[in-house]
């Protein structure tokens, strides 16, 4: 990895050249030789910014950020809107938390971004809009530290039990196999899985944070296809009714269809049994319904099963013409508006269609 400023190409090239003899010579007499600075992300609109570390493919760099972002009462921590990438044209990644080592995936320069709740990209890149990067500032206030490892043989993680790598020592995976977060909302630390008396265990246990992992199906829908599963809920965070936003903290199971929209099945602190209604979050408010199966706290810590007719849901709560393919197995986790506790597990999830099983997890 290099170091590098940009008072010219020359002079660019040049230390280019120098600190990568300079980190040859420092690897053969101290291998954990390290490099760190701290970026300031001033301006929610600033866009990308440029770090002055340039990586290579499998190069490492501890990421360490604090501030946080009072936006209209909803406070954000760095790991709710800072995003990485390497190279201007490398795919955009969220920090999943505070804290952790980045390993690059290409070659580059690192830099970073600030992306405002509620927008979302639709390129790989992150590129932003134009009109955002000429809007007048939006101040923030987030020190990431950055500190590149100059060798592979010290990982953050070896000491750290709750890596994904360690976590994998101890049979648990993170996320659950087959699953990965859905990349337009990105990682967290929100969902796990186990193996618990023969069950392969699914949990959500966001820690003011939010997730949403998806695996791909192809599976025909009729209207005798049933999804069905057994979930056990411990802590319901919502502060409030989840059709409002300000309580709209939740975890649930969902399926996502061919044209766009998804339909998850929950269970409400507030809303009587049968409610369904549209998501009140933008831009999401367009393709996400919720279905509420259980309501209030009483029998929380209890395993339920629960056997769904996909096309009879859909048609009672979302409107227009019906979907002919499920695409998507998703689980939805959420307590970052009133950051309560939040738990809930989930098992034996199959979809089957006339006593044929399509597909079971």
């Amino acid at each position: 990895m290099t170091v590098i400023n940009r008072p010219s190409t020359l002079i660019i090239g040049i230390l280019t050249v120098v600190w990568s003899h300079i980190l040859l010579a420092d690897n053969n007499t101290n291998p954990n030789a390290e490099f760190q600075t701290t970026i300031q992300l001033t301006n929610a609109l600033g866009g990308w910014k440029q770090t002055g570390i340039f990586l290579t493919t499998n190069d490492m760099v501890d990421v360490s950020a604090i501030g946080s972002w009072d936006a209209d009462g909803l406070i954000l921590a760095p790991r709710h809107v800072i995003w990485y990438r390497i190279g201007g044209d490398g795919a955009a990644q969220n920090i999943p938390s505070d804290d952790f080592q980045l390993r690059s995936a290409g070659t580059g320069e690192l830099e970073l971004a600030i992306r405002p709740p509620g927008f979302y990209w639709f390129d790989d890149a992150g590129t932003f809009p134009g009109e955002m990067l000429a809007s007048p500032p939006m101040p923030v206030g987030f020190d990431v530290t950055l500190t590149t490892q100059a060798s592979l043989e010290t990982d953050a993680t070896d000491n750290d039990p709750q890596s994904p790598e360690n976590q994998q020592h101890q049979h648990i995976d993170v996320p659950p196999k087959n699953f990965d977060y859905l990349r337009i909302v990105g990682q967290s630390n929100a969902w796990s899985a186990k193996t618990i008396e023969g069950h392969y265990v699914v949990t959500g246990d966001p820690k003011d944070d939010s997730g949403i992992i998806k695996l791909a199906v192809d599976i025909e829908l009729t209207d005798t296809t049933l999804f069905a599963f057994d979930w056990n809920y411990v802590n319901l965070p919502a502060a409030g009714p989840e059709t409002l936003i300000p309580g709209h903290d939740y975890l649930s199971v969902a399926l996502e269809f061919d044209n766009g929209q998804d339909l998850t099945w929950m269970w409400s602190k507030y809303l009587p049994k049968g409610t369904h209604f549209r998501c009140p979050l933008p831009w999401w408010d367009e393709r996400e319904t919720h279905y509420v199966l259980e309501s209030g706290q009483e029998n929380l810590g209890m395993w339920q099963s629960h056997k769904r007719n996909v096309l009879a849901d859909y048609s009672e709560s979302i409107s227009g013409e019906a979907p002919k393919r499920i695409v998507g197995v998703w689980f939805i986790a959420n307590n970052i508006f009133a950051k309560q506790p939040a738990l809930a597990r989930f098992k034996e999830l199959s979809i089957s269609d006339n006593g044929i099983t399509l597909f079971e997890y």
